[in-house]
């Protein structure tokens, strides 16, 4: 069975790496912080709040340390069902303190999740919609669709791998331009370090504004979570 595991995820790496010789390739590191907050076990109301810290180590074929941005974040959930759920999240991109050609922005995020759980394979989707405040305004919607499966049997959450596959659209509106429409398609490799720490590998590939003037870009993410 690890084995069967192991010859798809190398399959897959080496579907990712065929993109390699033809679309721009960025390689970063990432750091996330959340904290989460429920009044009590019963409530299917939860607040979180959270940073993010992502930087790159390599773009447009050299090696480069520079931030991309510091973002701080508020999220409010509510649950439906267990397997179903809504959130509102505001987020405050840092970016002009780091860069001062660029600009902070800032995001408003209205959320839908769903999840279904076959014989252990999870089929989950998102839907999400952004209105982000930037240099001009720009109205997102994206929907996500994955699978996520672990690719070995234990009881011990810690020494448990856990892989995911998605793929997701994206359709942007700004004033005054055409909709910009964008494909991404990720797979990320998840590995528990402790019961706060999660260590996650993530190549992703992105085919951009395909319907005017198509391009791509392939970024690599080493991304280590801290769930206080």
């Amino acid at each position: 069975m690890e084995m069967r595991c192991l010859r798809i995820v190398l399959i897959l790496f080496f579907t990712f790496l065929s993109f390699y010789g033809v679309a721009q390739e960025d390689m970063l590191t990432q750091i996330e912080v959340d904290w989460k907050y429920k009044s009590n076990s019963e409530s299917r109301w939860s607040s979180s709040l959270g940073s993010i810290y992502r930087s790159s180590f390599y773009s447009s074929e050299r090696f480069d340390y520079s931030t991309e941005f510091l973002e701080l974040n508020a999220s409010q959930k509510y649950s439906i069902k267990s397997n179903h759920s809504v959130s509102l999240t505001f987020r405050y991109r840092i970016r002009e303190l780091f860069d001062s050609n660029r600009t902070d922005e800032r995001r408003i995020v209205q959320q839908y999740n769903h999840s279904h759980n076959l014989n252990g394979v999870i089929l989950k989707g998102r839907l999400r919609v952004e209105q982000r405040f930037r240099e001009k305004f720009t109205l997102r919607n994206r929907y996500r669709f994955g699978v996520s499966f672990p690719l070995n049997k234990t009881d011990d959450s810690l020494k448990e791998w856990l892989l995911t596959i998605d793929t997701e659209v994206l359709w942007s509106i700004t004033s005054n331009k055409s909709p910009v429409f964008d494909q991404r398609s990720t797979v990320v490799l998840q590995k528990s370090i402790s019961k706060m720490l999660t260590f996650k590998l993530k190549p992703e590939y992105r085919y951009l504004d395909y319907t005017h003037d198509a391009h791509d870009l392939w970024r690599i993410y080493a991304i280590l979570s801290v769930s206080l």
